[in-house]
């Protein structure tokens, strides 16, 4: 696991760098889009991953670890649901597209000045941060899992080796 990956991640300038690379623009650009199309959706809506997180006395990892399967069941249906309103785009049969994604979209692009297909690229590197961010979380908590359980196991030899060393000591005779 890159855990320099992950916290550069939660960081807004890695955060827009991601979302550059992913939809093949400039940070600046995707910050510029992001700022005037907020908010984005980037979780569900009544989800508030540190405040959740602190009230439940876990690490915010553990918690999107945690939150994996179901944040990627939405990711899902929020990917069919761009690739029905992009099959309009590139004039393709389709069935109706989703009108919160459609007006979502035009929305965005009217405020910023890009064309649709830029949002929708914007969205896909949002849903491919969400899934990035959930897996490192992942493979963080895993490993610290493991960890945990090295030490235990450490602290349970010693332990072992100690009441052994202390049975033996008190069977020699004096």
């Amino acid at each position: 696991m890159n855990e320099a990956e992950l916290s550069e991640l939660l960081t807004a300038p890695g955060f827009f760098r991601f979302l550059a690379q992913q939809a093949k623009l400039t940070a600046e650009e995707v910050k510029r889009i992001y700022l005037l199309g907020r908010p984005w959706g980037l979780w569900p809506p009544d989800l508030d991953l540190n405040r959740e997180a602190a009230e439940t006395g876990i690490d915010v990892y553990t918690y999107l670890a945690a939150l994996q399967p179901l944040l990627d069941m939405d990711t899902t249906q929020k990917e069919a649901h761009l690739a029905v309103y992009e099959a309009t785009l590139s004039g393709g049969e389709t069935t109706q597209p989703i009108p919160a994604v459609r007006a979502y979209v035009e929305k965005v692009a009217a405020l910023s000045g890009e064309d649709e297909e830029t949002i929708c690229s914007l969205l896909h590197a949002l849903y491919a941060y969400r899934q990035r961010v959930g897996q490192l979380s992942i493979q963080k908590v895993s490993e610290l899992s493991k960890h945990k359980i090295e030490q235990d196991k450490a602290a349970a030899i010693a332990k072992l080796q100690r009441a052994i060393v202390a049975e033996s000591k008190q069977r020699k005779p004096s």
